[in-house]
């Protein structure tokens, strides 16, 4: 999937992109969703999450509130590093070397984007870059 952009819809399609997921090094997450369980139930929680944290080290971003802080205080921080940002949008956004994944938890259509070009992947970890400091 070299220098393509794949748009993948349902939530399955959501749940097979995370599972992807798993087999790279490293990610750096923005999640600021919180209806997401309307769209994929349980599965973040009880499929995925406990195959990422502690064992991929992340960055993650995720909204401001009293949930997410208390569930990153569970977290390693050298290894699952957490910023905090005010607000929410029911998106999350996966970057790894090299792929982004963009996904939209919209009830009536899901969707996950699936960039793998590299200019466009290299101008979405600068955005995170400039994020991540200035919080």
């Amino acid at each position: 999937m070299n220098n393509s952009v794949s748009v993948l819809f349902g939530a399955n399609s959501i749940k097979k992109v995370y599972e992807d997921s798993l087999q790279d090094e490293s990610l750096d997450i923005i999640c600021l969703a919180s209806n997401y369980k309307a769209v994929i139930g349980d599965f973040f929680d009880r499929i995925y999450g406990p195959k990422l944290y502690g064992k991929i080290k992340t960055r993650e971003i995720i909204s401001d509130n009293l949930e997410n802080r208390e569930d990153a205080k569970a977290k390693d921080q050298h290894i699952n590093a957490v910023k905090f940002l005010a607000g929410t949008s029911e998106t999350d956004m996966l970057l790894s070397a090299d792929k982004a994944v963009l996904i939209s938890y919209n009830r009536e259509s899901p969707l996950a984007v699936v960039i793998s070009d590299p200019e466009l992947v290299k101008s979405l970890k600068l955005e995170f870059e400039v994020l991540w400091g200035g919080l």
